[in-house]
């Protein structure tokens, strides 16, 4: 029984985890950015800068603690019928600080970090056998943790540059399946959490007083399992079992390079624009082959894309310090090829909309900054063939669906 369960379950991990971005980049990171569709790249100064662009860390001010919380309804659709997609909950942590430094560093540098928990789970990983349908780039995307910590410096007046590290844990792990002494099947099992770090780099110039631009390039991001199942049944079985390898990417972000334009034609209004190239060429397998000699696995249609953002924030006194009213727009376009052979990691263009309001009072005995927010995420229709069970009847599935999430945080000025 013991041997049956544990092959079992190695079984199960074996086909149970499928690639997906996180978090940071399906919404946004922080209360302000993700009511403006995820820009923040010029503009950013608070701790999502660790994430948006760490060059924004050099203008930090005060010492601030933030911690937030969102919550969204994930309403995909396969075939007309929703999907047990798990909707994703989470808190957020975050924390800059204006370095005391003196001399020629005084005023220059600023730290910050940020962290995402989701609250149902540390981290989740699932995924159907090849070719039962799935949403590649939107299960279990949002629940995956991220921690990052960024420094900024400020050159002059105009420049600032920044640099910051997104850690993602790693499983390596062996299990066993022996006999004892006693002649009872057994099984040991040994895992290793490692961690592998993505640098962000990033650089902002002030070009005129009224007009900030910024860039930034995240290294690509990913948590890999790999565990390696061995046996030595040969005297309880009348067959040998192969060895079983257990490997592929749990969670996926790709190399992303963004460039982004703030104009302020007044001191209450500003226009954000962004422009994103993601390097999705690169999507690691989400599984990869459980036995050496199955049929070798088909080549990912998966190709790189460009994200459009556009972004307003109009600020004025109000309620004793500022409100903020934010909006934003974004289309992201889908990575997925073509699924016309084994495979069916499907995936859909999406219109993202989003608003949200920011209240300050910095000035009070207790300086609050909070910011609301909530995105609608819209999946185009889209209609997949796949290769034919029969000759001349193709697999024919259709996806859509809707991503509903929103948020608040709340930071304190220390």
């Amino acid at each position: 029984m013991s041997c049956r369960v544990a092959l079992s379950l190695a079984l199960v991990a074996a086909t149970a985890s499928t690639t997906a971005a996180s978090p940071l980049d399906l919404f946004g990171f922080g209360g302000r950015s993700s009511a403006m569709a995820g820009t923040g790249v010029a503009s950013s100064t608070d701790y999502d800068a660790v994430y948006l662009n760490p060059a924004g860390l050099a203008d930090t001010q005060r010492k601030r603690a933030t911690v937030g919380f969102l919550a969204g309804d994930f309403r995909l659709e396969l075939d007309h019928a929703a999907t047990d997609t798990t909707s994703p909950r989470g808190l957020t942590i975050g924390g800059q600080v204006p370095m005391p430094l003196g001399g020629a560093l005084r005023d220059r540098v600023g730290l910050g970090f940020g962290f995402y928990v989701p609250s149902q789970s540390i981290n989740r990983a699932r995924a159907p056998f090849t070719g039962e349908p799935t949403f590649a780039l939107l299960e279990s995307r949002a629940l995956v943790v991220g921690l990052m910590v960024a420094v900024g410096f400020r050159i002059d007046d105009r420049w600032s540059v920044g640099v910051g590290v997104n850690s993602l844990a790693v499983l390596r792990g062996a299990i066993d399946v022996t006999i004892d002494g006693a002649g009872r099947i057994t099984t040991q099992s040994e895992q290793r959490l490692l961690t592998r770090f993505a640098p962000i780099v990033g650089a902002r110039w002030r070009w005129k007083p009224s007009t900030d631009l910024g860039l930034v390039v995240r290294a690509p991001s990913r948590s890999d399992y790999d565990i390696e199942v061995t046996n030595d049944l040969g005297a309880a079985l009348p067959l040998t079992l192969p060895l079983i390898h257990i490997a592929g990417t749990a969670q996926y972000d790709p190399l992303i390079v963004a460039a982004e334009a703030v104009w302020r034609p007044s001191s209450s209004l500003a226009v954000t624009g962004h422009l994103a190239w993601h390097r999705w060429s690169a999507f690691p397998r989400p599984t990869l082959n459980p036995v050496i000699g199955n049929p070798a696995q088909e080549t990912l249609d998966f190709h790189d894309t460009a994200v459009p953002r556009l972004a307003v924030e109009y600020t004025r006194p109000a309620l004793g310090g500022s409100i903020a009213a934010r909006a934003g727009y974004a289309f992201l376009w889908s990575p997925v090829g073509a699924m016309d052979q084994r495979e069916a990691l499907y995936d859909n263009h999406r219109h993202l909309l989003s608003a949200g309001v920011g209240l300050a009072w910095p000035g009070r005995a207790l300086p609050l900054h909070v910011d609301t927010w909530v995105q609608v995420q819209h999946l185009q229709a889209r209609r997949w063939e796949q290769a034919p069970a029969l000759p001349g009847m193709p697999i024919v599935h259709d996806t859509r669906g809707d991503l509903i999430v929103g948020g608040v945080t709340v930071g304190v000025d220390l």
